[in-house]
Order: C-alpha cells, then structure tokens, then sequence
C-alpha cells in the first residue's frame, strides 16, 4: 500500500507552529509496512484542500489528512473531502449524539457551528473520538484503472489524532493488509570525521540496491548512514538490516561511533566514563562549546566536570610556548592544565583545543586556518591539527566535532570500544 499524508493548516504555512503530527504519522505508518511517498501542507483554503485530495487520490492508495475538522468556519476538510469523492456532507445521527453529550456534560449550549462537526461525506465510516468532539472519517472512492483509494481525515489536535489512529486507523489498516502485509524496518549508523562523498564511493554498490537500501544524511562534519529494508516479517526485515550494517562496520567502522539518535558528545561522554576517566578542557577559539556540547549529554558533568577558556596560552601560567596556534602550545596547553587540575579536581585526561581567533577564517571564511587538539594523559599526550580555524558558528561546531573525535580515536586506540 502507497500512501500519502496531507497536513491542513494556514498557522503551519506561515511558521507559527511546527508540524508534528506528520512526522509521528509516517513512523505510524512506516511500522505497518505501507509506503509513504507523499507529504503535503496546505492552508484553510476549501478550493487547495480540495485540489490536494483530489490529486492524493488519483495518485496513491491512501491519503491520510490531519486538521480541519473543528467548528469554526476556516475548518474546510469536511468539505474537501465531499468534494474530492463527488458526496453531499449528510449529518451523523451517532455523531451528533456524541457532540451533545459533551456538551451536556460540560453545561454548555450546542451551537450550530459545533453542529458542523457532526456532518460526514455519504457513505462515510465515522471514526468515534472519545477524547475530543471533532470525529474522524474514512471514505473509500473508486480510481480509474485500479483498486479504490482510501481517505482518512483526523483532528488536527494531537491528542485526539494519535488516540484516533491508535486506536482505529491502525488496528483498520491492519486488517486491510491482510497476509499482504510489509514489515518495513530502519536503522540509522552515525559517522563522523570522513566526508558524505567519500562515504558514497565506499558504499556505492550498498545504496544502488533496491532492498534494503542504504541513504544518507549529511550534517555539520556528520554523516547518517540509513539502512531501510522491507520483507514479509518482521524478523527477517531485522536480520536484513544487521546483514548491511555488518558490511557497512567493515567498510566504514573506524568512523562510526554510534547508532540510532545518540550524538556525538554524548558517545564521547560515555566513552571517557567507561574507561575511568574524567575530563578537562581548554578551549580558545571554541569559546566553551565543547564542553558546553559534553556537559548537555548524559553523564557530560561528570565526565567532563572542568573547562576554561583562554585567548593566549599565557594566561595558563609562566612558560608558554611563542605559539598560541601550534603542536607544541596546544601540547603544552593539556599538559599543563592536566597538571593543575588533577591535583585540584583529580581529572585524569585533558582536551586541548587552541586555533586561530581571526574572524575572517573559517570553513567559508577569507582563508580557513586552522586549529590544534591535544589530549594529555596518562600515557602522555597527543596531537593533532585540524584544517579549520575561527569563531563563527560554523567554524566552532567543525572544530567541536573533529576536537571530540580526536578524543573518541584516542580512547579507542587506548583498547577502548567507544561505538554506541
């Protein structure tokens, strides 16, 4: 079964609200196996809602609608609906009697807008909402040159929505499935410190496949790898998935530090806290943000419970290097931190990060500098450089990422697995 959600809703088109309901409806959907191809926002507009039903259903299996079914005059989608499927709106007698209960109970008077709600296009299957007073409906209307397409039209209200689809929609696409019945399953693997086009010429033969198909996803120095596979069980939908994500471990593990929704600082975070250690951090052209980022993950403010941020690495104490921005001054920067807090707060690893403050630089900056990490240890200290400098944004949220992966790299060639 294809499928095709349409959000109604002048308040979502203008940016006042986010619109929620579809993304929770294509997770509804995705786990009954029905492909969703379509999303579409419209405004309270009767003649558009009308046109974008009309077009969903000549094109897909089912078209699932949320909003516009309350009582005020710019809820149209009753209307659109009985217009797209060639019906007169009749009134629902059981409807009616649901809306003047509530009423009743609450002491209030029935109006004839509110009235409005208990109308339902011919033939319509009327989904009760015990939860709310606008009912949903289902419609089944014939296509040319295939099956019939199902229209379903649920309350804007999340609330009620999700109670209607739970407990009706669901259960009814279910059983309309039959034994035909996908199971579609996902699994996303999480990368960081290669690019998406290097990641695409390792895995081009995995996402020219058809099933399960493998996507991806880029982000700031970040890339998703999604696995998607359909079959007849769930079972074997899941054992399709580890098949693909064992070849992708293989191809691309070193890069991979998580799966699912788990972030990068929150990877990191657990890493330091399975191994033992806690943290300090020196930041300078960071500005915080790295410890900012660790402290808002689980676990972040114990593993990482100290951070300062400098401009000059003599503000560390006597004996810097001439360098701020150098292999040896962001070395001697670690070391010398570590010394200072290990006695005080009795961390055992230090992060340092020291790169170039010039506002112009920057990934798309004049020139893009450049930034140097260390991380002091136990066993000593380590260096890398990063080919990225500056303050903005952009700048510190790469050089945050290749800082943290420095870091998940060195607990991990200290025998350390660091994949979540």
């Amino acid at each position: 079964m294809n499928a095709e959600i349409v959000t109604t809703g002048t308040e979502i088109l203008l940016g006042e609200i986010v619109d929620t309901n579809a993304a929770w409806m294509a997770r509804r959907l995705r786990d009954l196996g029905i492909n969703l191809y379509y999303k579409t926002t419209v405004g309270d507009n009767l003649e558009r809602i009308t046109a974008v039903l009309r077009q969903g259903l000549e094109r897909s299996d089912l078209v699932l609608v949320t909003g516009g079914l309350g009582p005020t005059v710019d809820d149209v989608t009753r209307d659109a609906a009985a217009l797209a499927t060639d019906r007169e709106l009749v009134l629902d007698a059981a409807c009616l009697a649901h809306i003047e209960a509530i009423f009743a109970r609450w002491g209030r008077k029935l109006h004839d807008n509110n009235r409005r709600q208990a109308l339902l296009p011919a033939s319509a299957v009327a989904i009760p909402n015990p939860v709310g007073t606008a009912p949903g409906f289902i419609v089944e209307t014939p296509r040319k040159g295939s099956g019939p397409a199902l229209l379903i039209c649920l309350p804007g209200v999340p609330r009620e929505m999700k109670h209607l689809m739970e407990e009706t929609v669901e259960p009814f696409l279910a059983e309309r499935l039959g034994p035909d019945r996908v199971y579609i399953r996902s699994r996303t693997l999480r990368t960081v410190g290669i690019g998406e086009s290097v990641i695409d010429s390792r895995i081009a033969d995995l996402m020219a496949r058809s099933n399960p198909t493998v996507g991806l996803a880029a982000h700031l120095g970040q890339v998703d790898m999604r696995i998607t596979a359909r079959a007849a069980s769930a079972g074997r939908a899941d054992q399709m998935l580890e098949e693909v994500a064992v070849d992708l471990r293989a191809r691309l593990g070193e890069f991979i530090y998580g799966e699912g929704d788990i972030s990068l600082e929150a990877a990191v975070a657990e890493a330091v806290l399975r191994a033992g250690h806690s943290l300090t951090l020196v930041e300078t052209n960071t500005g915080g943000e790295i410890a900012a980022r660790l402290r808002s993950a689980p676990g972040g403010e114990q593993a990482a419970p100290s951070s300062v941020v400098i401009a000059a690495l003599a503000e560390l104490g006597a004996g810097a290097p001439d360098s701020d921005v150098s292999q040896a001054g962001v070395a001697w920067a670690a070391t010398t931190r570590l010394a200072a807090a290990r006695s005080s707060l009795g961390v055992s690893l230090a992060l340092a990060v020291c790169g170039v403050m010039d506002p112009a630089a920057g990934p798309y900056g004049a020139y893009r500098g450049e930034t140097f990490v260390a991380v002091a240890g136990p066993a000593g200290v380590e260096t890398t450089r990063l080919d990225v400098g500056g303050t903005d944004e952009l700048a510190r949220r790469w050089v945050g990422n290749g800082a943290l992966n420095f870091l998940r790299q060195w607990l991990a060639s200290h025998g350390l697995n660091t994949e979540q």
